[in-house]
């Protein structure tokens, strides 16, 4: 075997102890699901809704083909404004915590938070 070639093996542990009872050392790892509700429920109100007339009326009258009555119809553009508010509220309920579905899972790798 050459210096520079790769080559497996196992990682080098510490001592684990003994037939003596001198004791053994060990990490084991869990995995488990977090939970933390968060209920949004949206809120929408409406302001005082104001009209204001654009422009000139539009009229046409139609008669019936006997001469017995006329149709008048009047159309105007308006301009409504309606002011909305639109809301969110948050609440939160209580975390739970229960042990994730097959139990021990692999190293733990950081999520970017310390504990």
């Amino acid at each position: 075997m050459r210096i520079n070639e790769a080559y497996e093996h196992e990682a080098i542990l510490s001592r684990q102890g003994d037939e003596c009872g001198s004791g053994c050392n060990k990490i084991v790892t869990q995995c488990v699901d977090v939970t933390a509700p968060v209920t949004l429920v949206p809120n929408a109100s409406l302001g005082t809704v104001t009209v204001a007339c654009q422009g000139v009326p539009v009229v046409s009258c139609v008669t019936d083909p006997c001469g017995t009555s006329s149709t008048i119809t009047v159309t105007q553009r308006v301009c409504v404004t309606i002011p909305v508010r639109y809301d969110v509220s948050m609440s939160t309920g209580d975390p739970t915590i229960s042990c994730a579905d097959g139990g021990a899972c692999g190293p733990c790798s950081p999520c970017g938070c310390k504990v």
